[in-house]
C-alpha cells in the first residue's frame, strides 16, 4: 500500500483529480469561474454561484476539505496566488471579496461581506434583505481557526484564533477578540 501513493503520484492522478472536481465545479455553476492555475481541490468543495456572479483565482490556490462558497447576485470574488483555505472554510459574497496573495485560513474560517438588516420591528428578519459592503484582504493575512471576516484586513496582518472582524484592521496588525481589536503589529520582515 506504501508503494500506490508514489506510483499514483508520478501518474498525475491527484492532478487529473484536482482538474475533474474544478471542472465539475464549473459545470455545475450558472456564474463564472476562471483559474491561473489548476487549484487544489479536496473532497467536499461545493460553491454555488448565481448567474452573473464571479469567481477568480490566482495561481496555486488550495481548497482543503469541505469548503463551501456562495456567491450571490453580480457579486465578484477575487483569490490572489498561493492563497490556502484550510478545512471548512466559507466564504459569502453579496457585493464581492478580494482576497490577496499568500493568506493562509485555518479552519472553519468565515469571510463575508454581507449581514442581515434588523431596523423593522414589524417585519421578519429574513425579509428585510441584506447590507452588503466590499471586503479586502491584503496579502499574506492569516486568519486564526474558526475567525469570522465581516470587514477588510490590511496586508501582513494576524487574526487570532475565534475573533470577528466587525471593524477594518489595518496593515500589519495583529486583532483578536470579540470584536477584533489590535493589541500589537507584526515585526517588520526587513532586516535590521
Amino acid at each position: 500500500m506504501r508503494l500506490l501513493g508514489p506510483i499514483l503520484s508520478r501518474l498525475g492522478v491527484g492532478r487529473f483529480r484536482d482538474w475533474y472536481r474544478f471542472r465539475w465545479a464549473c459545470f455545475r455553476s450558472a456564474g463564472t469561474i476562471s483559474a491561473a492555475s489548476l487549484p487544489y481541490i479536496d473532497p467536499g468543495f461545493r460553491l454555488r454561484i448565481k448567474r452573473g456572479a464571479r469567481l477568480e483565482l490566482g495561481r496555486d490556490v488550495k481548497f482543503f476539505g469541505n469548503f463551501s462558497a456562495y456567491i450571490e447576485g453580480q457579486a465578484v470574488v477575487r483569490i490572489g496566488d498561493r492563497t490556502i483555505f484550510n478545512v471548512g472554510c466559507w466564504l459569502g459574497a453579496i457585493e464581492g471579496l478580494d482576497i490577496g496573495a499568500d493568506c493562509l485560513f485555518a479552519p472553519m474560517v468565515t469571510v463575508t461581506d454581507g449581514n442581515h438588516r434588523f431596523g423593522l420591528s414589524d417585519v421578519p428578519f429574513s425579509q428585510q434583505g441584506f447590507e452588503g459592503r466590499r471586503v479586502v484582504i491584503g496579502d499574506n493575512v492569516w486568519a486564526g481557526a474558526k475567525a469570522t471576516v465581516i470587514n477588510s484586513i490590511g496586508a501582513d496582518s494576524v487574526i487570532g484564533a475565534n475573533a470577528v472582524v466587525t471593524k477594518p484592521v489595518p496593515a500589519g496588525s495583529v486583532a483578536v477578540g470579540i470584536p477584533a481589536r489590535v493589541v500589537s503589529q507584526v515585526p517588520s520582515h526587513e532586516p535590521a
